[in-house]
């Protein structure tokens, strides 16, 4: 059976090569890759493109990664000191989005992913999650990979059904979250501080969003626990290929 083709969005690095320190690429932890093609889906590299239709037409699924923050200008808000921003990823994947969701094309957003989602949709963000049991102060990395949580997941969620139940515990890498929900978007998973963990769209898009990052809970027994979702996309990916053949889309 032919792989559905997996857009993954990637990040923007300075990094030393044989040709010089400091060299701009775009890059992509192969944790993000893994699950997806474990799951059956082939990956395609999503660099910021001015050519967004013509990506998307070529896609079966989309998953918008984890990353810097959007800059707050898109929901109204001033940037923080401090921080950098990368206004070209923020457009494509705005656009993105947008153009998944008129498309119904199926879509993974990983915590900076759902941010960008609830943006391009009409939502805020609370800019800088105040400290809590939760949420706490910055921490080393080895740190951040090790904090987890608990969350509960809405009764009757999608989410709930393909993870079997309503109480999961996952890790803790982010600084923001959704404030106001978009139009269209509904929180289905909740933080005990009340931080929403995750959105799902109304109707019957298949769009699943997560402010937690299930690909780095690389843990074997987290790994399992975490296949159900990329399992889930990548089956509706699949048949959104079944139901868009290669011939409709221009020569792949």
């Amino acid at each position: 059976m032919t792989r559905p083709f997996i857009g993954v969005t990637t990040w923007r690095r300075f990094i030393d090569t044989d040709l010089g320190n400091g060299r701009p690429a775009h890059s992509l932890g192969t944790e993000y890759t893994a699950p997806v093609e474990a799951a059956g889906g082939a990956v395609v590299l999503l660099p910021p493109t001015a050519g967004v239709v013509e990506v998307l037409d070529r896609l079966d699924g989309l998953v918008l990664s984890g990353g810097e923050d959007v800059h707050p200008s898109h929901y109204g808000a001033d940037p923080q000191e401090g921080k950098t921003y990368d206004p070209a990823r923020d457009g494509f994947e705005i656009a993105l989005a947008l153009g998944a969701r008129e498309r119904g094309l199926p879509v993974l957003a990983i915590c900076r992913g759902l941010q960008v989602s609830n943006i391009a949709f009409g939502g805020s963000l609370l800019i800088d999650i105040p400290h809590t049991e939760h949420h706490g102060p910055v921490r080393a990395a080895d740190q951040q990979l090790a904090a987890r949580h608990p969350i509960t997941i809405a009764e009757g969620s999608r989410l709930a059904a393909l993870y079997g139940t309503r109480q999961r515990t996952v890790n803790t890498i982010h600084h923001q979250s959704i404030d106001v929900p978009a139009p269209g978007l509904h929180p289905v998973a909740w933080a005990p501080d009340g931080i929403v963990e995750a959105v799902e769209a109304d109707g019957d898009w298949p769009f699943w969003a997560v402010q937690w990052h299930p690909e780095k809970m690389i843990d074997p027994d987290e790994a399992a626990e975490e296949m159900p979702l990329f399992a889930a996309f990548v089956s509706a990916a699949r048949e959104r290929a079944a139901e868009h053949p290669a011939a409709e889309k221009g020569t792949r």
